[in-house]
């Protein structure tokens, strides 16, 4: 048997799931769009070590750190969570264009004038490319993170100032709406043929394929999101390739601890998608 989380519905063969997502495709994608997420629901952070960032490019420029900013990293890419969502490379193209000083950094996703942790105006979105081995991750390849650029004397909150400054591991969550998704299906069936294609195209892309027990039956192919009102610290977040990224020049230092898929419990999820067949 096959359990598929969208339906809420155990399949005795792979055909009769992929034959229920087809059908009730258009209406998922749209409860998916209109949801929006925390990655520190769907349990997968970066989390905060020295990192040597020799090798690290800002929006295919050298990226040259400073002592004084800190640099968040809020959100990465090709890496497959529980949810069946994989966030690909150029996911944050017009969100580090649109959302240019409209987004606050907060405490665990609370908006609120004592839980602001850096005013809009303060902040600085843009997305590096670097390698997972720098995360401290045996993942083949690079990741995309998206990064809040902020001067460490406009942090007004003095406990995560404090934290910050202390470098303790930290984690980062980003408050996120989908705006172009795609599913991908490992299916023959002759209705199929546009899954199937999204399936091979971005099969490879997936950096943590062996975190997954079973097989990669689907997923869903996230092409654009909109990062919405802010990004927060949290203890725990969404995939653990998130959190602060501190300039240290030994290029053996690692930064953060990739993630693993969630252990969120199925109720939690399948509310979203309960009433679909």
């Amino acid at each position: 048997m096959i359990f598929c989380k969208e339906l809420n519905k155990e399949f005795a063969t792979k055909q009769e799931m992929f034959e229920s997502l087809q059908k009730n495709k258009d209406e998922i994608i749209g409860l998916k769009k209109a949801q929006i997420q925390k990655s520190i629901d769907k349990g997968v952070s970066v989390t905060a070590k020295p990192l040597d960032f020799t090798k690290v490019n800002e929006q295919n420029k050298s990226l040259s750190l400073d002592d004084n900013h800190y640099y968040i990293a809020v959100n990465s890419t090709r890496v497959l969570d529980s949810h069946q969502d994989l966030h690909l490379d150029g996911i944050w193209n017009k969100t580090t264009k649109e959302q240019q000083g409209k987004n606050y950094l907060v405490d665990t996703h609370v908006m609120s004038l004592n839980t602001t942790i850096a005013r809009k105006e303060h902040i600085q979105i843009f997305t590096a490319t670097i390698s997972f081995s720098m995360i401290g991750k045996s993942y083949e390849g690079d990741t995309q993170v998206l990064v809040y650029k902020i001067p460490k004397d406009k942090i007004i909150n003095q406990i995560a100032k404090d934290w910050l400054e202390s470098g303790d591991s930290i984690e980062a969550s980003v408050r996120m709406r989908y705006t172009d998704l795609v599913l991908a299906m490992n299916s023959d069936r002759k209705d199929d043929k546009e899954e199937k294609k999204n399936y091979d195209k971005y099969i490879s892309v997936i950096a943590n394929k062996e975190d997954f027990e079973e097989e990669i039956y689907y997923f869903w192919a996230i092409k654009q999101a909109q990062n919405i009102n802010e990004s927060s610290l949290v203890l725990f977040g969404s995939n653990s390739t998130t959190g602060q990224i501190e300039n240290n020049n030994q290029a053996d230092n690692k930064s953060l601890d990739s993630t693993e898929p969630s252990q969120d419990t199925p109720s939690e999820h399948l509310k979203f998608y309960q009433h679909l067949n």
